[in-house]
């Protein structure tokens, strides 16, 4: 059950950056194009590891699948991103990540050919911590079609990077297939120098007042988002390929976070994270909480 805890690790990472994210796209770095640029390149540092995973002639079709693992997480930054510029943090990211398992479910039964599926009492735990990420979002605030459009495509493609990277990490080593996605990821970010925008941010055509530049805390936060993600790609790498869209609906860890953090940050900073939370919905949210710890313990405990 290692893969279990490292990818609750990841996502305790994961709640922090979401929060620097919100914090900078409320800012001066504000265009989702430009921030899922500077993700897609800094996730090219991984490639400083080739020399230790080097490996010749891989399948072609191997090869294809795990670059487009990789440009699938960097397009969905794009749309998360998008979301999230329009949208509470807290309701943002629960909302996809309660819609990035119940895709991830059929999807791991579609490429397994059904072979790859949870049993009862998993199902059980699975469903528990999707209702809690719902719980944690659903009060009281709607989200507009817009809004919600992004959201999809935010959710979809994320778990086609989570299911096409397993397919990668059965027939590969973690380290190799790690950084064919972080090829993949790095060609996706490329395509955004199509953007004007992008190109003036990056090649200064815009004055420093005009458009945000990364500053320490945008590189904390992608520090930690990328220790994130290669916790959770190590877990995805180890958990059966059943498992995996439970790794997705263990979400419920970051969300809990999300709140706790927002609840304090809200103090200091109150127009990115303020929320207005009434006795009920605090009520609700601690129901949720207990629900997502209680699909955790199914798992932790089996």
């Amino acid at each position: 059950m290692l893969w279990l805890f490292i990818a609750i690790g990841g996502y305790i990472l994961l709640a922090a950056a979401s929060l620097i994210d919100k914090f900078l796209l409320s800012g001066k770095l504000g265009d989702p194009k430009i921030y899922a640029f500077y993700i897609g390149i800094l996730s090219a540092g991984a490639l400083m590891l080739l020399p230790f995973g080097f490996w010749a002639n891989p399948d072609p079709t191997l090869f294809l699948i795990g670059l487009v693992a990789g440009a699938a997480q960097i397009y969905g930054c794009y749309f998360y991103l998008s979301a999230l510029k329009r949208l509470e943090a807290s309701r943002a990211v629960p909302v996809i990540g309660s819609l990035v398992p119940i895709f991830g479910f059929f999807l791991t039964a579609l490429v397994s050919g059904g072979a790859a599926v949870l049993g009862p009492k998993e199902m059980a735990g699975f469903f528990l911590m999707i209702f809690g990420g719902w719980l944690i979002m659903a009060s009281g605030v709607s989200i507009k079609k817009d809004g919600f459009a992004l959201i999809l495509a935010a959710a979809f493609l994320f778990t086609l990077n989570v299911v096409l990277a397993k397919l990668v990490y059965l027939q590969m080593p973690f380290l190799q297939g790690f950084l064919l996605t972080a090829f993949g990821s790095a060609g996706a970010a490329m395509t955004f120098l199509f953007s004007r925008d992008v190109r003036g941010a990056v090649f200064g055509r815009h004055r420093a007042r005009d458009i945000g530049q990364p500053n320490f805390l945008f590189f904390a936060g992608q520090v930690m988002g990328g220790s994130s993600f290669a916790l959770q790609s190590f877990a995805v790498s180890l958990a059966p390929q059943a498992n995996v869209p439970v790794i997705n609906a263990m979400a419920g860890i970051q969300y809990v976070f999300i709140f706790v953090f927002s609840m304090i940050l809200g103090v200091y900073f109150p127009k990115p994270f303020k929320e207005e939370i009434t006795a009920a919905a605090m009520v609700q949210k601690i129901v949720a909480i207990l629900l997502i710890m209680s699909g955790l313990a199914v798992f932790a405990l089996n």
